[in-house]
């Protein structure tokens, strides 16, 4: 159903929520996303537009991720950011130390 605006409840509650995620990420940060995996992980830095800035893989398990920050910061600054968010999805249980 939709109402005056011409939005219906869907779109009202989908543009809430991107409003809400946008207020967690400045926009002087890029965004990098991490894919998580047992000994190998791979990196990507983008833009707020989702434009690629830089991508890497590196062999090491998760809990040594400090040089591949180190690194995303580096290629974000290089961009003209100030910092970056980071974002991961976890899958199963590579993310526990053991």
């Amino acid at each position: 159903m939709v109402d005056g605006t011409g939005l219906s409840r869907g779109d009202r509650n989908r543009n809430g929520r991107l409003r809400r995620l946008r207020e967690l990420l400045p926009a002087t940060n890029a965004i990098v996303g991490v894919d998580l995996a047992d000994a190998k992980q791979a990196a990507v830095v983008t833009d707020h537009d989702s434009r690629v800035l830089s991508r890497r893989r590196l062999s090491c398990r998760v809990w040594e991720l400090g040089a591949l920050l180190d690194w995303a910061v580096e290629r974000a600054r290089a961009a003209g950011f100030t910092s970056v968010t980071v974002a991961c999805e976890p899958t199963g249980h590579r993310w526990h130390p053991q």
